[in-house]
């Protein structure tokens, strides 16, 4: 059985590295384990750059960084997955179910906080 592939929107205004689908928000994240201190340091190209304080041991930043999204977006932790990149720091997150334009819409003001 071939499952239909959801429908993307790509929105000029979105950073690249923001991808609507269909009730789901795909990012991409460049984690930084290890840190000081928790926290989103800025967007980029390659993605959403985020400060974690976990070691990269038995999976804690990845545990940590779906907890840390979790609460910023206020979203339950099971809305967000890691779908690519479990073992690597450029990761693929997918949120959802949910609604794609207000979350992409929460992600760029996380990323960018002057605006």
């Amino acid at each position: 059985m071939v499952r239909p592939q959801p429908r993307v929107v790509v929105d000029n205004a979105l950073p690249s590295w923001i991808t609507i689908g269909d009730r789901v928000v795909t990012v991409e994240v460049v984690a930084r384990p290890s840190g000081s201190r928790r926290r989103i340091i800025r967007d980029d190209p390659r993605g959403l750059i985020v400060a974690l304080t976990s070691a990269t041991e038995k999976g804690k930043a990845n545990d940590e960084l779906v907890r840390f999204l979790a609460t910023e977006l206020n979203v339950a932790r099971s809305a967000i997955t890691i779908v690519r990149g479990a073992t690597s720091r450029r990761k693929t997150i997918r949120i959802g179910p949910c609604d794609a334009s207000a979350m992409a819409a929460s992600l760029v003001i996380l990323a960018n906080p002057k605006m």
